[in-house]
């Protein structure tokens, strides 16, 4: 990605998520709520089924941010979860330079949508692009 307002990167950052995966992040965050593993609760309160953490929607989402800031060029991440992501879902995070300074920080906005082009995570991030 180039440091200049207007570029873009796009990477497919998840596919086919599976409910191991859920469980697995439900581990590691310590989150047990029964709408990421109880397909019966999750159906007796109006979802279709389980459905991912939003923070594992976010944490799936940073892949992209770390292929772009690197491991260390990453200052700051913030994100709105906007639509339930589902078992099988494949994510693509798309993100785009709106603010390039002169001390070779941007700032880009981030959209994540799933294989149907619904946006289900919206936000933002700043740091140093990798590499510069």
């Amino acid at each position: 990605m180039k440091p200049e307002v207007g570029a873009q990167h796009r990477q497919v950052v998840a596919e086919g998520l599976t409910r191991t995966q859920l469980v697995a992040y439900a581990g590691a965050s310590g989150d047990f709520h029964p709408f990421h593993h109880d397909e019966t609760y999750a159906t007796a309160h109006g979802f279709d089924r389980i459905f991912a953490h939003g923070m594992l929607t976010m944490g799936i989402t940073g892949q992209a941010l770390v292929e772009v800031f690197g491991p260390e060029g990453l200052d700051r991440y913030a994100a709105d979860f906007l639509k339930p992501v589902w078992p099988g879902d494949t994510l693509t995070a798309e993100l785009k330079v709106t603010a390039a300074h002169a001390d070779g920080s941007v700032e880009v906005d981030i959209s994540t949508v799933d294989q149907h082009g619904t946006q289900v995570l919206r936000g933002t991030a700043a740091g140093r692009l990798a590499g510069k």
